[in-house]
């Protein structure tokens, strides 16, 4: 069974190619990465629609209409030495190759200028990896991903209720994580106060655990509250974020102690949208308790990079994280950062968090061709405390091994290197090429097999 989805999935995406392609058709309507976000003004108006965008505006009268959008995702992926070649003793291969299915459908229903009803299904598959699934990242046959209502109340204000994807920032805490096949979704409450200078949301949210079959989500025990805000200070040369955030979980393990959270996370990011230099600053500090330690922890990151050449697009940047971890295993203190649900920050070839690590990151971006994308990056990194070890972008520690608990007072976990292009035929088709090599550093070598890590990727993906 499958099989035969893959297959058709990939002959509706050859279908779709070859409509593309044969009528040529610009569409005016915008996706976004969340879909939710969609553009649809400049189709409204048109009296002859053309394309897509025959779904994206179908009227139901004269207060309502609906849309659909859609998309089909296709990625292949080979890894050698799999997470430096340490694995459970479940996994059969170090070295595998997978291929990776996403179909997503969605309709976005809007009545009057103050209901919005917006439903999404997910259907995501993992082929030919023997290894096990992990279903919050590989597999979900079936699910609701989407489902919320909104009433504006004014121009300013609206209520926002129901299952669906966030993204706040640079998504270093609160994103729907684009990378992994299935993407993080949440149940929420969200009062916005939206403005021309000043956006405000009020949050209450639980993720949701994506299972494998059909319609089978829960929601996590975690729950979060509290308030993200963004201010345009000076337009385009300063704009500032500023957040407050509780975090609570009933089973969180640091250290491989396990035990309940109550985490406030408090920050500050600052940056800049301008032609040539831009700027990026962001300090957050965490307190609170976990099992009977106090917690003191803090990441500090930072971006700057300069457009060259405005023609080819060429910029040159430098990030910088630095990120702490736990400073002494036997004190009542926790200093280990929790970003809590925030993007693989390192690509998908890393296993490796955003928590107790420091690392510097050298990056080029240049478009050779209007169409063609090339970003190439070097990341620098190691251990921030060595009383701590490092850990999955999901927070699971990851070294030293929980079966053979290595003392190491080694520091370095490795040097990536990374080239992701990208090819854009227009809105709706694009196809992607990425590669990287990790190379392993001396705490890696010392707590496990230490291999280097090799990994590459080719994806397609249709939106509409």
């Amino acid at each position: 069974m499958r099989n035969s989805i893959q297959k058709t999935s990939f002959l509706i995406f050859v279908l779709f190619l070859m409509i593309n392609l044969a009528f040529g058709q610009v569409p005016k309507s915008s996706i976004s990465m969340l879909r939710y976000n969609d553009d649809f003004s400049a189709v409204k108006k048109d009296t002859i629609k053309k394309g897509f965008d025959k779904l994206k505006y179908i009227s139901l009268g004269k207060n309502a209409f609906i849309s659909f959008g859609g998309e089909l995702r296709e990625q292949y992926q080979y890894y050698d030495n799999l997470n430096f070649g340490d694995v459970p003793p479940t996994f059969e291969k170090t070295s595998v190759g997978q291929l990776w299915h996403r179909a997503m459908i969605h309709s976005n229903l809007e009545i009057g200028s103050k209901v919005r009803i917006f439903l999404q299904l997910n259907s995501t598959l993992r082929f030919f990896n023997p290894n096990p699934l992990t279903p919050e990242i590989d597999e979900n046959q079936l699910s609701l991903h989407q489902a919320f209502i909104d009433y504006s109340v004014d121009k300013n204000w609206m209520i926002r209720a129901g299952r669906q994807e966030l993204g706040y920032g640079n998504n270093r805490l609160l994103t729907f994580r684009e990378g992994p096949n299935t993407r993080l979704t949440f149940d929420a409450a969200i009062v916005k106060y939206h403005n021309e200078k000043r956006k405000i949301d009020f949050l209450a949210l639980t993720p949701v655990v994506s299972k494998q079959y059909v319609f089978d989500d829960e929601s996590f025990e975690d729950y979060i509250f509290g308030v993200y805000a963004t201010e345009n200070v000076i337009s385009k040369k300063l704009l500032v974020d500023y957040y407050v955030l509780n975090f609570n979980s009933e089973n969180r393990k640091y250290n491989f102690v396990s035990g309940k959270e109550n985490r406030q996370s408090f920050g500050l990011r600052i940056f800049s949208q301008n032609p040539r230099f831009n700027y990026e600053l962001e300090s957050t500090y965490q307190t609170g308790t976990f099992n009977q330690s106090d917690i003191n922890a803090y990441a500090f990151s930072s971006d700057i990079n300069y457009k060259i050449d405005q023609k080819l697009n060429l910029i040159i940047g430098l990030g910088a994280n630095y990120i702490s971890g736990d400073k002494d295993k036997s004190d009542t203190k926790l200093n280990t950062y929790n970003p809590i649900f925030s993007k693989p920050p390192y690509g998908l070839a890393a296993p490796i968090g955003s928590s107790n690590i420091e690392n510097i990151n050298p990056y080029i971006k240049i478009n050779p061709i209007k169409k063609l994308s090339v970003f190439a990056s070097v990341y620098f990194m190691q251990r921030n405390s060595d009383q701590d070890g490092t850990y999955s972008p999901g927070m699971t520690e990851v070294r030293p091994n929980p079966r053979e608990l290595f003392a190491s007072t080694k520091r370095g976990i490795g040097t990536q290197y990374a080239i992701e292009t990208s090819y854009n035929l227009n809105q709706n088709i694009s196809f992607a090429v990425d590669g990287a090599y990790f190379q392993a550093g001396t705490y890696v070598k010392e707590t496990g097999k230490g291999l280097d890590i090799s990994y590459l990727s080719l994806k397609s993906t249709f939106k509409f």
